[in-house]
């Protein structure tokens, strides 16, 4: 479970001015609370405050133990008046970690969060920002309301030739610039995108007849979802690798399959034999360990192919013929992207009890 520090605006409700930063901050509680991230966050009144509370409240609606997924760093001096009046987050005995120095902490939060979130904020909030970029960490702050979140933002983009976010495009990354109006938009996908070690989408198909489709397909998932979480063999296997030894971990790590099928999806061999009935077909051992490893699969054809029939597949790939497929044509592209995009989120979903 990474854990994802939160930082920003300090300040004691109701002062008048603040309702921005304490709405971000508790969307961005309970989206990291649902996406089964863990919290980090100081114990100052503010942002710290409103994005602890909403991720508690989360975790135990979801029967998640807060004991386990949140984190709040203490400092002695914030123990009486903190920096405004008023107390901040009351954290359950069990959650708490008082240290001794701001020093202490800074290094505390490098070493233990995978990632961290800017909510506003001034100088010493962007300083935590700068020291999380210089160990190489992905940051993402909120640029629309304003204060130290917003400077960053700007400051990343200017410098994303030298020092652009792991794992995602300027695209992707310009989308946190977009206000949040009922929950935090794109941002746990965001995360996803810039912390993911395994691939969660594995993109089979046939380079006759289905390799520009398969392309065009990988590079609009990849701007969804990230470079580190789409397998496409053309760019997923380095140079000297064993080609099939990474085909195989990628799909093992994979949650869902994006099968492409083409027209020569089920051409025929110089023998006379469906190309799918090969024992050695490559699309075939894909599709094979897709079944085997319980993937979701997900079924689209391009130029004008039709859907699978039970009768022409080999019996241990009959399932697939059951598998709803969606057409992807140049026209209405965009729609049914959509379509497919939102299918594969149901599937990368966290299964909450």
């Amino acid at each position: 479970m990474p854990f994802i520090l939160v930082v920003g605006t300090t300040f004691a409700p109701p002062l008048r001015g603040y309702a921005p930063f304490a709405r971000a901050a508790d969307m961005a509680g309970r989206t990291l609370a649902r996406h089964g991230f863990g919290l980090i966050t100081g114990c100052p009144p503010g942002v710290d405050s409103a994005v602890a509370g909403a991720f508690v409240a989360e975790c135990r609606r979801h029967v998640r133990q807060p004991e386990e997924a949140y984190r709040q760093l203490w400092l002695p001096h914030f123990r009486r008046g903190y920096w405004m009046p008023g107390g901040g987050f009351r954290a359950p005995p069990a959650c708490v970690q008082r240290l001794a120095s701001t020093a202490q902490w800074t290094e505390r939060v490098i070493d233990e969060a995978a990632a961290g979130i800017l909510v506003g904020g001034r100088g010493p909030s962007m300083d935590i920002a700068r020291r999380f970029i210089d160990a190489g960490k992905p940051v993402l702050p909120i640029p629309f309301v304003g204060g130290a979140s917003r400077a960053v933002f700007e400051e990343i983009l200017r410098t994303w030739g030298d020092a652009p976010v792991p794992g995602l495009s300027r695209a992707q990354f310009l989308r946190l610039a977009v206000p949040w109006i009922n929950d935090a938009g794109l941002l746990a996908t965001l995360l996803k995108g810039t912390l993911a070690r395994t691939q969660d989408i594995f993109i089979s198909y046939r380079r006759s007849g289905g390799a520009y489709a398969a392309g065009h397909l990988q590079a609009d998932l990849r701007d969804h979802f990230g470079d580190r979480r789409v397998f496409f063999d053309l760019q997923g296997i380095r140079p000297s690798a064993d080609w099939q030894a990474t085909i195989d971990a990628a799909i093992d790590a994979c949650k869902v399959g994006v099968v492409v099928i083409g027209p020569e999806f089920m051409a025929h061999e110089a023998d006379g034999r469906l190309r799918l009935h090969d024992p050695d077909d490559v699309v075939r051992r894909e599709l094979r360990r897709l079944l085997d490893g319980g993937k979701a699969i997900l079924p689209v054809l391009v130029g004008g192919a039709r859907p699978l029939s039970v009768r022409e597949l080999p019996e241990d790939l009959a399932a697939l013929a059951a598998i709803q497929a969606r057409p992807l044509a140049n026209d209405g592209w965009a729609a049914t992207m959509h379509a497919l995009v939102e299918a594969i989120e149901v599937h990368l979903q966290p299964v909450t009890p």
